[in-house]
C-alpha cells in the first residue's frame, strides 16, 4: 500500500534495492504529506526519518527543471549529507534528477559552481547553505519543499538563527519536519515558518 501512493519509478527502485516494509512512521506521513500538508515527523533513531525525506523529495521532484533547486533537506552534519545523497542516487537511477551535498569541509566555490550549473535537491548544513545564499549564489526561489532532518541536531548546534534566516527567506512551500521529540525549543524554532502542521508521532 506504501508503494502505491508513489509513482511508478520511485516504486521500482523501491523494489530493487530491498525496500519491502516501510517503518511505520513512514506509512503514517506518507498521505498527508502526499496531500500537500506540513510535517512534524516524531520518531526514534532507526525509525525511517532520513529514508522517508528522500523518498519524499523524490515522490515530490519526479524530473529535473530548469536550473534553480526545489527542494531543500537540512542535515546536521557531512556524514549525513552524503548518506542521504547516496541514498538518492540509488533510487533515482533512472531518472534525470540532480542533487548536491554541501557541508562544511567542502570548497564553498566548487559547491557554489556546482549548485549554478543546476541541479533539482541540495542537501546540507544550515552554515554551509547560509554561506553560499548570502554570497548571493543561491536561488532560493524555486523551492516547493523544505526538510529539516534531525531537528533536535539543529538545537544542539546552536542554528536556530540560522534556519529561521532561511525558513523566511523561502516561498511559500511545503515543511516537514524530523525530530525524536518534539520539546519547548524545536517548537519554538519551527512556530516562526509553521503555522498549523499535522503531528505524527511514533514509538
Amino acid at each position: 500500500m506504501f508503494k502505491e501512493k508513489l509513482h511508478k519509478k520511485l516504486s521500482q527502485a523501491l523494489t530493487l534495492n530491498g525496500f519491502e516494509e516501510p517503518k511505520e512512521l513512514q506509512l503514517k506521513c506518507l498521505p498527508k504529506i502526499n496531500g500537500g500538508f506540513d510535517v512534524i515527523g516524531i520518531g526514534p533513531l532507526n525509525s525511517g526519518r532520513s529514508t522517508l525525506s528522500v523518498i519524499t523529495a523524490i515522490q515530490k521532484l519526479q524530473n529535473a527543471f530548469e536550473d534553480p533547486p526545489r527542494a531543500l533537506i537540512l542535515v546536521a552534519n557531512k556524514e549525513k549529507a552524503l548518506a542521504m545523497l547516496e541514498q538518492f542516487k540509488l533510487l533515482t537511477r533512472e531518472t534525470d534528477l540532480r542533487a548536491l551535498a554541501i557541508f562544511e569541509e567542502g570548497k564553498i566555490d566548487e559547491q557554489t559552481v556546482d549548485i549554478y550549473a543546476g541541479v533539482d535537491l541540495v542537501i546540507g548544513t544550515a552554515n554551509r547553505i547560509m554561506d553560499i545564499y548570502f554570497k548571493r549564489t543561491l536561488n532560493l526561489n524555486k523551492i516547493k519543499l523544505f526538510i529539516i532532518d534531525d531537528a533536535e541536531s539543529m538545537i544542539e548546534n546552536r542554528w536556530q538563527g540560522q534556519i529561521d534566516r532561511l525558513a523566511l527567506s523561502l516561498p511559500k512551500c511545503q515543511h516537514l519536519v524530523f525530530t525524536t521529540a518534539l520539546n519547548e525549543k524545536i517548537e519554538k524554532l519551527i512556530s516562526k515558518f509553521i503555522v498549523s502542521p499535522q503531528i505524527i508521532e511514533v514509538k
